[in-house]
């Protein structure tokens, strides 16, 4: 039986179709979705799973054809592409920007809509479009991509690492949050020092310093660093609203040992 692709993988299985591979490789959906080979292999086992993918032998998968995997009576749009059309000033954020950006862990129904006016969120099948209201002075850091031959509009990498940081509820919590940022490859800094100065959350902007310095697949500058200690000022922050943890005094901050475990977790 046919189970919903998320976001990304329906990316991948319709770019698939557009080149006409009907049979593919670990290297074909790294190249396509521009993510790593541990990630390409996650992927294409949960699209085995999901019925949209063969697997031949190990790294080598056949692509299932939409005429043999879709009942029309059972067919459903994607959920992305409704929200990006469903409300006029917003873009996708949080959890849904992780996983259009291919940093995404898991397979969610529910997609992150930022906008700056109130939304009823909207349930379609087994999706839930969620809406984040935000003042109009936060709205910023997004861009227009192409999602399935449609323009949407999405948080960039660097307003999406702040949004996920400040609000971890909805891109699964912080464990989940730390477990994408892994899989970053490139920070635009200069951007994201500027958008964390028009954020002015103190404890948001020395959380995402913490975070920066202690991912190992990421590397600050020295100088990106004592800028963002800088912005966030001298007095002591929870990093959770758990007060239990590690006083880090690099940054005085406290931070719970969970977060620590899931940043060593390597």
């Amino acid at each position: 039986m046919f189970k919903s692709m998320s976001g990304l993988e329906q990316i991948l299985y319709f770019k698939l179709g557009e080149q006409e591979k009907r049979v593919f490789t670990l290297k074909d959906i790294k190249k396509i979705l521009n993510i790593s080979i541990e990630h390409s292999r996650n992927i294409s086992s949960d699209m085995v799973k999901k019925n949209a993918a063969e697997r031949v032998k190990p790294g080598l998968f056949i692509r299932i054809p939409e005429s043999v995997i879709l009942d029309k009576k059972k067919y459903t749009e994607d959920a992305v592409l409704i929200a990006a059309k469903a409300s006029a000033k917003s873009f996708l954020s949080h959890y849904t920007a992780l996983t259009i950006h291919g940093l995404a862990e898991r397979y969610t129904t529910r997609i992150y809509v930022t906008t700056t006016k109130h939304q009823r969120d909207i349930k379609y099948h087994e999706n839930t479009i969620r809406y984040i209201q935000i003042i109009s002075e936060k709205f910023f850091g997004y861009e227009t991509i192409k999602y399935s031959n449609t323009d949407i509009q999405v948080s960039d990498l660097e307003r999406t690492i702040i949004d996920v940081i400040e609000k971890p509820k909805y891109a699964g919590g912080y464990n989940e949050v730390i477990n994408c940022l892994k899989n970053i490859d490139e920070i635009k800094y200069e951007r994201l020092i500027f958008y964390l100065k028009k954020i002015k959350n103190k404890t948001t902007i020395r959380k995402t310093g913490y975070l920066l310095e202690k991912l190992n697949n990421l590397n600050p500058s020295n100088k990106t660093l004592k800028e963002i200690k800088q912005l966030s000022g001298p007095q002591d922050l929870y990093f959770d609203t758990d007060k239990k943890g590690k006083y880090d005094k690099e940054w005085n901050i406290i931070v719970p040992k969970n977060i620590m475990e899931t940043l060593n977790a390597y």
